[in-house]
C-alpha cells in the first residue's frame, strides 16, 4: 500500500470508515473480523497509520467488500471521477441481498448450490464488471456496456458468472472451456453437469444448439451504477444487473430452433411454456423490466 498515492489510501480508509458505521459495526466487532487489533484499526480509520495490503484486504473483508472494489472506488474518488457519496451510494447497491433468494431447496436440488454460493457468484461478477468499468471511467472511456454489442455483453457475463459460481461452489464445480457443453463440470456426486444460459431483460434464454441437460439461467437489465432502472430500452443504463435466475432440467423438445437471417447458425431459445415451468431461485423486485401485480413476481415469465 505503499506505493499508493496518498489521496487514494486517504479515500480508501474514509470509506472503510464510513461502511462500518453504516453497517452499525463497532471498532471492537470490525477489528475482530479483520483479525487486528481494534486500536491498530482506530489509527488507520483516522490516517495516523497506514496499512499493509493484508491488513487493507482483512478490513475490506470483515466490511463484506473484496479491496479491488473498494479500492477502484478510492481511486475514482481521488481522480474526481465521482464524489465520495456517489461510490457509497453504488458499493451499497451492490451488496448481497437474501431477501432475493427464492426456492433455496430446488436451487440445492436441481445444481447442488447453496443459496450463499449464488448470492456470493453474482456478487464476484459484479466486482469484476465495475471493476473494468472504474478502470475505463479512468481513462474518459464509457463503461463496457456502451463499448459492446448486447450479445456480446450476455456472452461476458455468462462467462463470468461460470467462473463466479465455480469459484464459490466450494470445489462443487470447475468451469469448462468456453463454447463447451456443459458449461459447468459438477467435482462430486452433489453436482450436476449444468449449462449456463443469458438473456438481456423479459427475453428468453438461448444457444446455437438444444441440449437435454440441467440448466442455470440468468437474466439481467440494464441500470444505473446505483441501481436505479427504469423500464424501456431508451431508458436503458450502463450497468449489469441480475433480476432473475431459473434452475431446471430441459429436454431438446423444450426448444424452439429457428435459422433466421442474421443469426450465426441456428438458434435455440428455451419455449416459453417451458421456462414458466422453471423454479425461480433469484429474484430482484426492484430491476424486474416486467409489471408487477400486487407487489409479487409478474404471473408471466
Amino acid at each position: 500500500m505503499e506505493d499508493e498515492p496518498k489521496e487514494v489510501l486517504d479515500a480508501l480508509l474514509s470509506l472503510f470508515k464510513i461502511l462500518r458505521a453504516q453497517k452499525g459495526l463497532s471498532l471492537e466487532t470490525t477489528s475482530d473480523l479483520a483479525g487486528i487489533h481494534r486500536t491498530h484499526l482506530g489509527l488507520l480509520e483516522r490516517g495516523e497509520r497506514q496499512p499493509t495490503i493484508s491488513v487493507a484486504v482483512q478490513v475490506a473483508r470483515s466490511l463484506g467488500y473484496e479491496l479491488s472494489e473498494l479500492l477502484a472506488k478510492a481511486e475514482l474518488i481521488q481522480s474526481g471521477k465521482i464524489s465520495e457519496a456517489e461510490a457509497l451510494a453504488e458499493v451499497s447497491a451492490r451488496e448481497k441481498n437474501i431477501a432475493y433468494l427464492r426456492n433455496a431447496n430446488l436451487l440445492m436440488k436441481n445444481t447442488g448450490l447453496t443459496g450463499n454460493a449464488l448470492l456470493g457468484a453474482i456478487h464476484s461478477a459484479y466486482s469484476t464488471l465495475d471493476t473494468i468499468d472504474a478502470e475505463l471511467l479512468k481513462n474518459a472511456v464509457p463503461p463496457i456496456a456502451n463499448l459492446v454489442e448486447l450479445a456480446n455483453l450476455s456472452s461476458m457475463v455468462g462467462n463470468l458468472l461460470g467462473a463466479s459460481i465455480a469459484e464459490h461452489s466450494e470445489g462443487l464445480y470447475l468451469r469448462n472451456k468456453p463454447h463447451t457443453y456443459p458449461d459447468l463440470l459438477p467435482q462430486s456426486s452433489k453436482g450436476k453437469p449444468l449449462e449456463l444460459k443469458m438473456a438481456l431483460e423479459t427475453n428468453r434464454p438461448k444457444g446455437h444448439l438444444a441440449k437435454a441437460g440441467n440448466y442455470i439461467t440468468f437474466r439481467y437489465v440494464l441500470a444505473d451504477p446505483k441501481g436505479k432502472f427504469t423500464r424501456g430500452k431508451k431508458n436503458r443504463g450502463n450497468t449489469v444487473w441480475i433480476w432473475e435466475v431459473k434452475v431446471g432440467t430441459l429436454t431438446e423438445e423444450d426448444f424452439d430452433i429457428s435459422n433466421t437471417a442474421g443469426d450465426s447458425g441456428k438458434t435455440a431459445v428455451i419455449k416459453t411454456a417451458s421456462f414458466k415451468m422453471m423454479p425461480v431461485v433469484y429474484f430482484d423486485p426492484e430491476r424486474c423490466p416486467h409489471s408487477l401485480h400486487d407487489g409479487t413476481y409478474p404471473a408471466h415469465n
